[in-house]
């Protein structure tokens, strides 16, 4: 029967979560990227009704370009070391560019020469 608009059967289960609501979700680990998968699962479930388990969460997310990394912590620098760095930075603000080539960098320092 050709010309009826009526929804044909299809193949597999239809996805609990519309694409709409999937990128809502990225947008929000957007706007604050520490929230977990179930308190975003009890947030959609609280504001559209429809159950989703936090492993339904997470693979949205992976289709969305995040995964499950967690924050690398920076060092803390004290305000004595602040200091010292600060006086470093403004005694060698005017030095050239053959000075810095002479200076031994962390980076060479750490490797090893082979010659």
């Amino acid at each position: 029967m050709h010309g009826n608009v009526l929804n044909k059967s299809r193949c597999g289960r239809p996805h609990k979560l519309s694409y709409r609501k999937s990128r809502a979700i990225v947008r929000k680990v957007k706007k604050n990227p520490k929230i977990s998968a179930p308190k975003l699962a009890d947030q959609i479930a609280t504001a559209s009704g429809k159950k989703v388990h936090p492993e339904t969460v997470r693979k949205i997310l992976l289709s969305g370009g995040y995964n499950g990394r967690v924050f690398r912590r920076k060092p803390f620098i004290s305000s004595v070391n602040q200091q010292k760095r600060l006086d470093f930075a403004s005694a060698h603000v005017d030095k050239d560019l053959d000075f810095w080539k002479t200076v031994v960098s962390p980076m060479r320092a750490n490797s090893t020469c082979l010659i």
